[in-house]
């Protein structure tokens, strides 16, 4: 029977009482995508100053431009800040501090990357710390400033508590903040990682139970599921980040064979899920492709990759030298 025709057979009563259970059910059957969002915050607001801190993933470690061999103003690498600047949508501008060396001297590259951000006017409108709490767990030495070797999981604990008291400075002054878990990164350990920086895996597990711990009572804190995104990248198989669908199948390798970095494809995904975490938690926003949801970047690595070819073109283009006039 067709929905007309069952409610040309309705009387006045029973469709009067199927609206009103309908109101009652739909709201239960279909919760609402959007819960509150943080006082002062919508997504121009939250999105108008991006800055990203952190180690080698957002530095851009071996991530090359989808662009050729011999490409003028071709980069040796791209940083999430730069794919970010390339996916914006809107007028959210990116910035961004991150550096490859930070496994050097954790302490003082993330105390520097904290104290610069803090130091910016106008400040940042949300900070992207995606892998910086990721050499306050891994490496070989502890970060007391005396390069004390590590003999015990429990330095790697207390190496943590270090990296969440300088994240504790961006939270005192209510900067919103997406901070990555850690993630297991033991398939690397004989190639880039030495088995001597490798936690044990009790270890990580209490090192991400310690930070879900660490931001759950603080509302400007979002955590971004590192851990589980990294093996959804090594596993070619599908899986959602944002508002997509990634596989190795569609998207090409999504992470290098360091087995430690994303591909250029693989970072717009990182991309995509820090996005998402930072909606969910501040704006309210469950779903992604959710109606009203922010579409603050593009999701699309062919999209973004044309944009940045693009960005390559104008940055050449304006270092050509100018033709004398004829």
């Amino acid at each position: 029977m067709s929905a007309r025709l069952g409610m040309r057979g309705l009387s006045g009563l029973a469709l009067a009482i199927a609206a009103a259970v309908t109101l009652a059910v739909v709201p239960v059957a279909m919760p609402s995508p959007v819960r509150d969002a943080l006082p002062g915050l919508d997504a121009p607001t939250l999105y108008a100053r991006v800055h990203v801190i952190g180690a080698s993933a957002s530095a851009g470690f071996g991530v090359r431009p989808p662009v050729e061999r011999g490409t003028p103003g071709r980069l040796s690498g791209l940083t999430l800040a730069q794919v970010a600047e390339c996916a914006g949508n809107g007028s959210c501008r990116v910035t961004g501090d991150a550096t490859a060396l930070f496994s050097a001297s954790p302490l003082s590259t993330g105390t520097e990357q904290v104290e610069g951000l803090l130091a910016m006017d106008p400040r940042p409108t949300v900070v992207f710390a995606d892998d910086f709490l990721f050499w306050f767990t891994y490496g070989a030495l502890a970060v007391d400033g005396n390069r004390t070797p590590i003999t015990d999981e429990s330095q790697r604990l207390q190496m943590l508590e270090s990296g969440l008291a300088l994240l504790d400075r961006v939270v005192e002054v209510k900067l919103p903040l997406v901070v990555g878990d850690i993630p297991d990164m033991s398939v690397a350990v004989g190639g880039m990682l030495s088995r001597m920086q490798m936690p044990k895996p009790d270890t990580l597990a209490r090192a991400n139970e310690r930070i879900r711990a660490w931001a759950a009572g603080k509302p400007r804190v979002a955590v971004l599921p590192l851990a589980r995104l990294v093996e959804e990248l090594r596993s070619g198989k599908p899986f959602d980040a944002g508002r997509r669908s990634w596989s190795e199948a569609t998207d090409g390798p999504l992470i290098q064979r360091d087995q430690l970095h994303a591909t250029f494809a693989g970072t717009v995904a990182l991309l995509a899920r820090t996005e998402q975490s930072a909606n969910e938690r501040f704006l309210g926003i469950r779903q992604p492709n959710a109606p009203g949801a922010p579409a603050v970047f593009e999701h699309d690595p062919a999209t973004v990759g044309a944009r940045v070819r693009e960005s390559l073109r104008a940055a050449s283009e304006a270092l050509r030298p100018a033709q004398p006039a004829p």
